[in-house]
């Protein structure tokens, strides 16, 4: 082979290191921090923007009934026209007519209105809990994402100096083979590494490009926009410390699955009590003024002129003008599904108070979990920066040693393999260990 001879899987590798350089640097300027991202899916994403609408109808619904008690007031309007002869006059009146303003209060009702407004309010409270569920949930799931991605970019930037590393020793492999120094079988064995780097290569960007569209996705970015992850301040290696447990166990309390779980079930004891009270008695005050008539086949009725000859039909206005007060008393004797009714609701308000200690349990043992899992994957990136360092050391000695003649290719490569498996677990770790980390400090 001839030193002007450019082997095909070089040139492949050369043309992929470009176009991804050019990728890198067209995002740049559409890059985020972590921090960045959680911030945005916490305003943006669909899930969040759902709970901020539900949010919103439970508020017009509380506010609707705070108010249910006051006086309703209504125009009442109609008329029926009967021409004599057609209907029984005792029955009819030959017709009739009202144009009333009416007003209704509810005086007394056990209690109903008022259950009726506190059960807005705990609807209420029920949707700003779900809403902060929700939104806690977003943005750990958008740094989780985010994280993942930093991650994969850095993997594809590995990777593209692995390519680098194995396009070099490819060239003095091929020279020590024109030389007559090297076998054939060693440039066919770095072919085939360099084969293996690049599909890993490949890998890692489709694993970013799925990655950096579902982290879009949650951001509430288009599909084609590009995305890409910047790294802020390092933050140092640590596992959780003793404050780090007790504060954590101390919010468990405050956990947004907790509160709705309490307001749910305070929600059901009103359900009991309305069942409970479901015989109270029931009073109702209305009152109305206006116009109210009979006998719409004359403009001045027979009768008003039996009184008043000259009567007219403004004298008949005057008349039909009037007020009138009611009250009435609804009191329930007997309900066949009262009995059922409470029953029902007591087992309501047993299973809910249920699920709210079940709820507070689980909080603190996935608290306990958090502080498990980030306690070992700090454990995990202590253990794999120290096998990291070694697998670079001995990479290095076989480096040498192969230059001088002393070892073969495959140790060459085995140790290039190893020394990259461990940079790849390292890698894991850090990225495993920030992400429980973020997830503990994010507890509040």
């Amino acid at each position: 082979m001839s030193r002007k001879t450019v082997h095909p899987l070089l040139l492949v590798a050369a043309l992929l290191l470009a176009g991804l350089a050019r990728s890198a640097g067209a995002t740049v300027s559409d890059s985020l921090t972590v921090d960045e991202c959680v911030a945005l899916a916490r305003r943006l994403a669909p899930g969040v923007r759902a709970a901020a609408l539900d949010r919103g109808v439970a508020r017009g619904d509380s506010a609707a009934a705070a108010v249910a008690a006051r006086p309703t007031v209504a125009a009442v309007a109609g008329a029926v026209v009967a021409p004599q002869g057609f209907y029984d006059p005792v029955i009819t009146n030959l017709g009739d007519y009202q144009l009333q303003l009416s007003m209704e209060w509810t005086a007394l009702d056990g209690g109903r209105l008022e259950r009726a407004r506190r059960r807005g309010g705990l609807d209420l409270r029920a949707a700003d809990e779900r809403a902060a569920l929700e939104t806690r949930d977003a943005g750990l799931e958008a740094a989780r994402l985010a994280i993942q991605l930093l991650r994969l970019q850095e993997e594809v930037a590995a990777q593209q100096l692995t390519i680098e590393w194995l396009g070099r020793l490819a060239g003095l492999v091929r020279a020590g083979v024109s030389m007559g120094s090297r076998g054939p079988s060693d440039s066919a064995r770095v072919d085939l590494e360099l084969d293996a780097a690049v599909t890993a290569l490949e890998s890692a960007r489709l694993d970013a490009r799925t990655t950096a569209l579902a982290l879009g996705t949650l951001l509430g970015r288009p599909d084609s926009d590009s995305l890409a992850v910047r790294g802020s301040s390092p933050l140092a290696d640590r596992g959780p410390s003793a404050a780090d447990s007790t504060r954590l166990l101390a919010v468990v309390e405050r956990a947004p699955e907790v509160l709705l779980a309490r307001t749910l079930a305070a929600r059901s004891r009103l359900d009991l009590m309305d069942a409970q009270r479901v015989k109270s008695p029931t009073v109702t005050v209305s009152i109305d003024a206006g116009l109210l008539g009979a006998d719409l086949t004359h403009l001045v009725p027979p009768d008003l002129l039996e009184q008043q000859p000259d009567a007219t039909f403004a004298d008949r206005l005057r008349r039909d003008l009037g007020a009138s007060a009611a009250v009435h008393l609804r009191l329930p004797v007997a309900d066949a599904t009262a009995g059922p009714g409470v029953r029902a609701r007591e087992a309501a308000v047993k299973a809910q108070e249920v699920r709210g200690g079940a709820e507070a349990t689980r909080q603190r043992q996935e608290t306990l979990a958090l502080l498990a899992r980030w306690s070992a994957a700090f454990r995990r990136v202590e253990a794999e920066r120290h096998t990291r360092e070694r697998a670079e050391d001995n990479l290095l000695r076989v480096k040498s040693l192969y230059s001088a003649g002393g070892t073969r290719l495959l140790d060459l490569l085995d140790a290039r393999r190893v020394y990259e498996e461990s940079r790849q677990r390292l890698a894991d770790a850090r990225a495993e260990n920030r992400s429980l980390r973020f997830e503990a400090e994010d507890r509040r």
